[in-house]
């Protein structure tokens, strides 16, 4: 994945969040405090969910979707799509997502990317500052050896936790008792050891250990960062956060007993408060404070329903599906992950596969007039009629024309990345054969410019091309990759480099011309092939 495929999928996650983001405000009010804390985790991850499944892609190139009755379109040697008969659900948002990548100008891009490692480069900067409050409170506290740390010994003892996890430090600062760090501390003020609320607080900030709060919330800190330009995901993670208080709160009542709600809610009103970094995302604490003494003084201690559980994390997931559709076609894949990305509308593809059957039937001007009947209906619609014309044209020779249905493919906004340099390596080929050198070059770096893949393939038609223009120093750098990445090259190909030597005046004593030499003879001679064969196939 590169820097614009994460730029523009994560872009997809942002109604992906909001989608997460709805359901999980509608689900809450229905749920216990513990399985809100699940609720908004299952919403992070929809929100998530258009990243994932773009690296998934990566790692599952091959997987097809089954979503509906469909057929297969062979448009060229591994290069199979799939066409549903039915219009899929997510066909507006892949249509939308289609126009949006067609209308932004090239000069922008580099803009883009900028903007994003700016924002990303001012994320950090702002973790550095935080970091380093709390290194200051570190630095200014000391080990508590009284009240609090036997209070902790006995609610480590309680929890099941080691008696060494979570040393208590204290610190002559106005805050509230926090957790800090992967080896976790407890920093509490030096105060807390003479307030009736102290065991109230160490039992809390030990059961946050417990449930391991302290490291999903440094996750979500983490993600959050890399999504900054996210307010919707930010605010799943404001409200994760304020989950995770109201769990907490509710297991350690449970512990304590219901005799002591009344306690437990005076000590949360009492909060003093807290430095940013221990507060993660939370910046509506005075209301948060009241959600918890209410949950404290109503705490019944009723187990979670799974069932009602297990419902409200899948209608979140299913939540960011469309995003997660979308952001496959932001980042250009071309295979299938989830939903189809790519895709024909209904109508279009009944006339695809009928133009498809006679072109493999033969019957080419048979597929040119269905073409010529077809009316696409978006950018993806266009770009496979005009490479199947393509594709006709060429059988019946007609070269003129295969490279104008080429060029109107590209320009038709659906060529996904690697159709992009298919067809613009079909148009060097196409060129060449024409002799048309100085049009051949033109695409050639075009091809260069847009950072296409150059294969050994690609390498020996440049090569070729430079040299029959007598640009010699580009012809001797693609000839030097095919001879070094293969070593059954052709001895055409060997020839050839050894003429581009001597014309840039490379000695003959020269280690690079004795291995040509030696490597022409060892296969024997000339072998006489002049002919370009062109595979628009690629």
């Amino acid at each position: 994945m590169t820097l614009m495929d994460l730029i523009w999928t994560s872009a997809a996650s942002i109604p992906a969040a909001l989608s997460a983001w709805l359901a999980a405000r509608a689900l809450e009010p229905h749920l216990s405090p513990r399985l809100g804390v699940r609720l908004w985790q299952a919403a992070r991850l929809a929100a998530f969910a258009p990243v994932l499944v773009v690296l998934g892609s990566g790692l599952i190139p091959h997987l097809k979707s089954a979503n509906a009755p469909s057929a297969p379109v062979t448009l060229g040697v591994g290069t199979e799509q799939t066409v549903p008969v039915a219009m899929p659900l997510f066909q507006p948002v892949l249509d939308f997502a289609e126009l949006s990548i067609s209308s932004i100008p090239a000069a922008l891009l580099p803009l883009i990317a900028g903007l994003y490692l700016v924002g990303l480069a001012l994320m950090a900067v702002r973790g550095v500052i935080q970091r380093g409050q709390i290194r200051t409170l570190m630095r200014a506290s000391i080990a508590e050896e009284g009240r609090l740390s036997q209070l902790a010994q006995v609610w480590r003892a309680r929890l099941g936790l080691p008696q060494t996890l979570a040393p208590v430090r204290v610190v002559d600062a106005v805050i509230s008792p926090f957790v800090v760090g992967f080896k976790p501390v407890i920093l509490a003020p030096d105060t807390l050891a003479k307030r009736d609320d102290a065991e109230a607080a160490i039992a809390h900030e030990l059961m946050h250990i417990k449930r391991g709060d302290e490291r999903d919330r440094l996750i979500g800190e983490a993600l959050s960062a890399l999504m900054w330009f996210n307010p919707v995901y930010r605010a799943i993670e404001r409200r994760l956060a304020a989950a995770r208080e109201l769990a907490c709160d509710a297991d350690v009542l449970d512990a304590m007993g219901p005799e002591h709600r009344q306690h437990y809610a005076e000590a949360i009103a009492g909060l003093a408060p807290m430095p940013a970094v221990a507060t993660g995302f939370l910046t509506d604490l005075e209301r948060l404070r009241l959600r918890r003494v209410r949950a404290a003084l109503s705490h019944t201690g009723r187990k979670p329903r799974m069932l009602v559980a297990m419902m409200a994390g899948a209608a979140i997931l299913l939540a960011g599906a469309p995003s997660a559709a979308l952001a496959v076609m932001l980042s250009g894949q071309d295979t299938v992950q989830i939903v189809e990305p790519r895709v024909l509308s209904e109508s279009v593809g009944a006339q695809i596969l009928a133009a498809q059957e006679a072109t493999n039937a033969g019957e080419y001007q048979q597929a040119l007039d269905i073409l010529s009947e077809t009316r696409p209906m978006t950018p993806y619609d266009r770009y496979v009629v005009e490479e199947l014309r393509a594709r006709a044209l060429f059988r019946m020779n007609d070269y003129a024309g295969t490279i104008t249905a080429f060029q109107a493919a590209l320009e038709s906004g659906g060529a996904s990345r690697l159709d992009q340099g298919r067809n613009i390596f079909a148009l060097v080929q196409l060129y060449l054969v024409l002799d048309r050198e100085t049009e051949a070059a033109l695409w050639a770096e075009r091809y260069r410019s847009e950072g296409h893949e150059v294969s050994d393939r690609v390498a020996l038609t440049f090569g070729q091309l430079y040299l029959q223009m007598e640009r010699f120093n580009q012809a001797r750098q693609y000839y030097e990759q095919v001879v070094e990445n293969d070593p059954e090259v052709s001895v055409d190909t060997l020839i050839a480099l050894d003429f581009v030597y001597q014309e840039l005046g490379v000695p003959a004593t020269s280690d690079l011309r004795r291995y040509l030499e030696a490597r022409i003879e060892a296969m024997g001679g000339i072998e006489a092939s002049e002919a370009v064969i062109i595979d628009t196939e690629n």
